[in-house]
């Protein structure tokens, strides 16, 4: 039967084993590629969702317009959702110097109004990673400001809205499917928590041992560390606080460089995976977990694609 939308397609990717990458390591090594959903990455499957929820409770009406701030990737996603279903998309998009013109085209192709907040010059920046959850502020108190002053704006919040968990419920399913549910480790970047809360609950409600690794770019300002604090305000911490404040749920977060992140991108792509530069993090860090589990399944996501890092490869969560 063929899907009766585009929308149809969103989820649902296949999971792949690492091959010549994973050769010196005992374990096996899988990726679920979530750079093939249709505007290219995992945040299709939390635009939806977050559109739909809020469309089913009465948030989001015809005529509304869709507010929201994003490194890129969710900005992306709901451009894509938002305007096939016919709603007006306003995106600030905040990452530095010229990594943001891939994706700030793409919006705009997708009938998005694209504004730019670029946090500090790239240049000055010792660690050039850069980590969504701090550079989003500000794109987000403007949303705030936003949907305060018009009646008919609605701002989807990614960084605290529980739809974006309840997404990643479903990808967690997925690969508990596709592995027959063994599944010893999962890693995934934080970006707003959203893919690693959402799929650490799925695989931990059916095997509590699951370990569940989280990582941050290296420029972080903000350690994130199980069972501490973590900064929470109406435009901070969200999905974030959360995670971290839940016991048994994470059971580490490590640090991985802008340059770390880039050569392992690099090695994907020989591999023949057309993936971006968050892919080269979650791989190197799953890789890392391997030579600790001889044996284990380990699991992460590609999730997003190369095509929108052509103008500066950095890693962006």
């Amino acid at each position: 039967m063929h899907p009766k939308s585009v929308l149809d397609v969103i989820g649902h990717t296949p999971l792949v084993k690492l091959g010549r990458l994973a050769e010196n390591v005992q374990a096996n090594c899988f990726l679920k590629l979530e750079y093939v959903n249709p505007s290219g990455s995992l945040k299709d499957r939390i635009a939806l969702k977050m559109i739909q929820e809020a469309e089913e409770k009465g948030h989001l009406k015809p005529g509304y317009t869709i507010l929201e701030s994003s490194t890129g990737n969710t900005g992306i996603a709901l451009s894509f959702v938002g305007s096939l279903k016919g709603y007006k998309v306003i995106i600030y998009e905040t990452t530095p110097g010229k990594i943001g013109v891939e994706k700030r085209k793409i919006m705009r192709d997708y009938g998005a109004e694209v504004h730019s907040l670029p946090p500090e010059e790239l240049e000055r920046m010792r660690e050039k990673s850069v980590a969504g959850a701090e550079v989003e502020r500000p794109g987000r108190l403007k949303c705030l400001e936003l949907e305060r002053a018009h009646p008919t704006f609605w701002w989807a919040r990614q960084f605290s809205n529980p739809a974006n968990v309840l997404a990643h419920h479903e990808t967690g399913k997925e690969i508990l499917e596709q592995t027959k549910g063994k599944v010893d480790v999962f890693v995934a970047s934080v970006g707003t928590g959203g893919t690693l809360k959402g799929v650490a609950e799925a695989l931990k409600e059916v095997n509590p041992k699951v370990r569940i690794v989280g990582i941050q770019p290296a420029s972080s300002k903000i350690f994130m560390v199980p069972g501490q604090p973590y900064p929470r305000s109406e435009t901070d911490g969200g999905i974030i606080a959360e995670m971290l404040s839940t016991e048994n749920l994470i059971d580490e977060v490590v640090r991985v460089s802008d340059e770390e992140a880039v050569n392992m991108t690099h090695q994907l792509w020989r591999e023949g995976f057309f993936a971006g530069v968050s892919s080269g993090a979650n791989v190197l860090v799953a890789l890392r977990e391997g030579k600790k589990s001889a044996g284990a399944n380990i699991v992460t996501v590609l999730p997003d694609s190369a095509d929108r890092y052509f103008t500066e490869e950095h890693y962006v969560t």
